[in-house]
């Protein structure tokens, strides 16, 4: 197995540079040309274990799905000089022989720091409430983002609980002397001759035991069999009663039916009430097949687990900035909109995805701190704002009336910055515009935040020491917006 590691936005990197042999470089290239280039609806249409955050939470925000894992250039006959070329997706993918480790830019680099490890990715993940990641950190990297999918399982489980125990139709056999329901014949003749009193016949009955919660149930099972697992089962009280649930409501489990189970499961689930099943249903699917596959050199389907850098930027944020009273509207939920027309003949005249603006988050001007319209980027911006991007924020100024907006957006802790001020602290005032009087007028702020760098003489410290500085670098975000005027 041939293991590179790259980070997200990494502007292009030879494969000489990526640290494998070049009687192995053909042999990668034909492998990641299986990947490169390739949109993500594609490519996820195609590869049930490659499991993609948010749309495996349902949303498809930002076009993600047009979104590719990575840009590959040259040719196969002479690979070295070929170049991957990565954007905000980062995480972990592979196809056959070939197995791709993304991390984020802000990761520490082995040689230089004393470790590889991506503080900020787990962080990020661990305030958006996905899961506790630090037991992660002592999993291998070969098993880490398979490992991951178990962390998170406790979080689908309940979410989709919170529905109630799925229950559907299911086809029973019986042979007894109560006929309930459609006599088989066969089977009676091959069972019940010479007659002894009972009869085969069939049911159909709505149950809790299915195959959808049977999945679940093994899922439960084969976590069970880890080193972790009952630390994942049992680390909260709604935890281990959702498990008890499952267990409870599938008296039929066997162990030897797990590859029947799964493949009850190979159609994705599409309920209209019980729509939380359908992401529990593919992160379960994921956990038992996933490591089936990516141990099989001789399988053709790319498997991975990958995280949308724009999404789960924004999501994070999300929980910062409410405690400063911004408001995140949701785009997929069509919640939070913002009207652009008075008529409702005028709005409804137009695509509906396009009848109202959704910033990313925005503070109203009735609240006593003042109006504000924020962007979340998580691309590289030390070089200016693209044109679509301000233009973006321009409008929701003006139709909201909002005199002041920004953008935020990650740096490294040792980045220079074009027109920042050099004692300025973590959060960074990279550029400032001020919007024409012709119009409304206004300011727009273009913030870069400061990643800090992991300090400490362990792991637990290097992890405990990150997470209490990046709550102080938020508490200087938001002393920042507290007061538009004093930026």
């Amino acid at each position: 197995m041939i293991f590179l590691s790259t980070t997200d936005n990494n502007l292009g990197i030879s494969f000489s540079a990526l640290a494998f042999t070049g009687e192995n470089a053909a042999e990668v290239y034909k492998d990641l040309s299986n990947i490169a280039n390739l949109p993500l609806k594609e490519l996820c249409a195609k590869n049930p274990s490659l499991i993609v955050f948010p749309k495996i939470l349902g949303e498809t925000r930002d076009g993600i799905e047009n979104q590719k894992i990575f840009e590959m250039s040259g040719s196969f006959e002479n690979p070295l000089n070929a170049k991957i070329t990565t954007g905000n997706l980062m995480g972990f993918v592979g196809f056959r022989n070939t197995q791709v480790s993304i991390q984020s830019r802000f990761t520490q680099s082995a040689k230089s720091e004393g470790g590889d490890e991506d503080f900020f990715l787990h962080y990020m993940l661990e305030k958006v409430g996905v899961a506790n990641l630090f037991d992660l950190q002592h999993s291998t990297k070969r098993d880490r983002y398979f490992d991951f999918l178990t962390f998170l399982f406790p979080l689908f489980l309940k979410k989709a609980l919170l529905q109630g125990l799925f229950k559907t139709y299911r086809r029973f056999e019986h042979n007894d002397a109560n006929i309930r329901g459609v006599v088989d014949v066969s089977r009676h003749i091959h069972k019940n001759i010479p007659f002894a009193c009972r009869v085969a016949y069939n049911t159909r009955e709505r149950t809790f035991d299915n195959p959808v919660t049977e999945l679940i149930r093994h899922t439960i099972e084969l976590i069970k069999t880890k080193p972790f697992g009952k630390y994942v089962l049992s680390h909260d009280e709604e935890t281990k009663i959702a498990v008890s649930e499952i267990i409870q409501a599938t008296g039929s489990y066997n162990i030897r039916e797990r590859d029947q189970v799964i493949a009850q499961n190979a159609k994705p689930l599409n309920h209209p009430y019980f729509t939380a099943y359908n992401a529990l249903q593919k992160l379960c699917l994921a956990i038992l097949i996933f490591q089936k596959i990516a141990y099989r050199k001789d399988s053709n389907k790319v498997y991975g687990i990958l995280f949308d850098g724009a999404w789960l930027w924004e999501e994070y944020l999300a929980r910062v900035l409410k405690k400063e009273g911004f408001r995140h509207p949701r785009n997929k939920d069509s919640a939070g909109g913002i009207r652009m027309f008075q008529n409702d003949s005028d709005e409804f005249s137009f695509d509906k995805n396009f009848r109202r603006i959704y910033p990313d988050f925005y503070r109203p001007n009735d609240e006593p701190k003042g109006g504000f319209i924020l962007d979340a980027k998580y691309k590289r911006l030390q070089n200016g704002i693209g044109r679509e991007d301000l233009y973006q924020v321009v409008t929701y100024m003006h139709t909201m009336k909002i005199d002041f907006g920004g953008f935020l957006y990650p740096i490294k802790e040792n980045d220079t910055v074009a027109y920042a001020d050099e004692n300025s602290g973590a959060i960074i005032l990279s550029q400032h515009y001020k919007l024409s009087e012709n119009g409304y007028g206004g300011e727009i702020y273009v913030l870069g935040i400061r990643i800090p760098k992991a300090k400490g003489e362990n792991l637990k410290e290097k992890h405990e020491m990150f997470h209490a500085r990046m709550k102080e670098i938020e508490e200087e975000l938001l002393n920042s917006l507290r007061n538009s005027e004093a930026l």
